[in-house]
């Protein structure tokens, strides 16, 4: 044979492994004398599509069809729903929009007859933003006790430089202010500290405990004589309060920047007792 007849052969090898179908029909399918109602799957076993929404079809043959039984597809998890059998031969699909940063797989069950065929879908997390890490050499803050008689209030600030009582947090740096509500007092109130736990974003601006207020927590930045040069709000954010960390994530209110900028504190503070300028019980 010449070279050009055995690279003929070669390509159609190629074509024919590309071409199979996600599953063997057990039941031999339309071959000659077999009259076992079945489907066959002629599209591929595994579906990967995108983080966000998606619709996909699996395309299938029926097999000596017979109408004691129909074509069914399910799924083993919810965000793959919304199963579309109007058009014969297709089974269309929707996929959810995937918002976590992790990707996910899910798997469809079709069933006919006494057969059943499975097709994985995977779905791409969404991706994740740009990050950048800021360590606060300061903790620095202010605790109003019962403020307004909702829960207590914990003002606080992680700070590039310190402050005393005459610059109070206006020294030169960032400041990343959060106005903290929590349900538990001080445990000292000669070294008080934010209670552990996590405090959320909080645009209601109630109180809640656990949360920190969108109105009274934004972003700041001082020049050496204490002049104002920098300003920006948040869009949302997450503080985490451990013994050893106070870790703040937070995105800003800033269309041109996505990123997530992460701020944490390690060491040792108190918060100044302000309860007498606020009313807040002793």
């Amino acid at each position: 044979m010449t070279k050009r007849f055995f690279a003929f052969f070669a390509t159609i090898a190629i074509l024919l492994t590309a071409c199979e179908p996600a599953n063997t029909d057990p039941t031999g399918g339309n071959e000659p004398g077999n009259t076992t109602p079945s489907l066959t799957i002629t599209s591929a076993s595994e579906v990967n599509v995108g983080y966000g929404n998606a619709v996909s079809v699996i395309v299938y043959t029926l097999n000596n069809p017979t109408e004691e039984y129909k074509v069914e597809a399910a799924a083993d998890v919810e965000w793959i729903n919304s199963f579309d059998h109007s058009k014969m031969g297709n089974i269309k699909f929707t996929v959810d929009e995937n918002s976590s940063y992790d990707a996910r797989q899910g798997i469809i069950t079709v069933s006919y007859a006494d057969v059943d065929y499975t097709v994985t879908v995977n779905q791409e997390g969404t991706p994740r933003p740009e990050e950048h890490n800021i360590e606060a050499p300061f903790l620095l803050g202010h605790y109003y006790g019962d403020y307004a008689g909702n829960n207590y209030n914990y003002y606080v600030c992680l700070s590039e430089s310190d402050y005393d009582a005459n610059t109070s947090f206006y020294d030169a740096g960032f400041k990343f202010f959060l106005d903290v509500y929590s349900d538990q007092r001080p445990a000292d109130y000669d070294h008080i500290k934010i209670p552990n736990g996590v405090y959320t974003f909080n645009i209601n601006n109630d109180g809640t405990a656990g949360t920190f207020l969108e109105c009274a927590s934004l972003y700041k930045e001082y020049d050496s004589t204490g002049f104002e040069i920098n300003q920006r709000l948040y869009l949302d954010g997450t503080l985490t309060v451990t013994d050893d960390e106070v870790k703040f994530e937070v995105t800003f209110e800033d269309p041109e920047d996505t990123s997530i900028y992460v701020v944490t504190f390690s060491g040792d503070y108190s918060m100044v007792d302000y309860r007498y300028m606020s009313g807040g019980i002793y």
